[in-house]
């Protein structure tokens, strides 16, 4: 299933089914939580989030059906990383990230509203990069995290609303031991209102939900 599922199938010499990829994606993450202990309502929603992001709307007795998505995602992270730290690999990336402090790149309220109350939490990120207080690579890579992850989780929970949904599961690979991006889409779901949770094994949803919906 995917991107590349064609191109597997053409001209090979055993048989290759292809299966539509959100539907997979659906499938594999409900057989992926259920494996996992994670308990799922009727009506919730997916984020596959790989080298860009689709928000799947999965609903017990319905396919299921691609109801948001952005362009951001893993293959942001990389691209952005290697042209602002000059890091080449996505470990790297992470692996920085996970030692950096956002808020040292990123404006938050309270330091907007510094001298007054602010009309949100002070902690909440106001504009991305906008501080620049920090040039630590460690730093930026969190806050490259940052840039991704909040603005993913904040579509996907107003997508919620518009749904009355209120919850979502994480999968895809760009969250595959990728603690501070993990934490980052978890705490803003839930800071608005989502109930969350990362598939452990989500960065082989597609694969998994393939495996269960080829022919015998």
């Amino acid at each position: 299933t995917g991107g590349g599922a064609a191109e597997v199938a053409r001209g090979s010499i055993i048989e290759i089914q292809t299966v539509p990829e959100f539907e997979a994606w659906a499938a594999g993450a409900a057989l992926l939580a259920q494996r996992e202990g994670l308990a799922v309502p009727r009506d919730y929603l997916v984020v596959s989030l790989g080298t860009g992001t689709s928000i799947l709307r999965v609903r017990e007795d319905h396919p299921a059906v691609r109801v948001g998505g952005t362009a951001l995602g893993g293959g942001t992270l990389l691209g952005l990383g290697r042209l602002l730290l000059g890091v080449e690999e996505f470990r790297q990336i992470v692996a920085l990230a996970a030692d950096g402090d956002r808020r040292r790149g990123d404006l938050l309220v309270g330091d907007v509203y510094a001298s007054g109350a602010p009309p949100l939490a002070a902690e909440l990120n106001a504009s991305s990069f906008a501080k620049l207080e920090s040039r630590d690579p460690a730093d930026l890579a969190h806050a490259l995290c940052g840039l991704i992850g909040e603005n993913i989780a904040l579509m996907a929970a107003q997508l919620g609303r518009q749904l009355e949904i209120d919850t979502v599961l994480y999968c895809g690979s760009t969250l595959d031991r990728n603690e501070p991006l993990r934490r980052i889409v978890v705490g803003t779901a839930q800071l608005v209102g989502l109930e969350a949770h990362v598939v452990e094994a989500g960065a082989y949803a597609g694969a998994m939900g393939a495996l269960s919906m080829a022919r015998p």
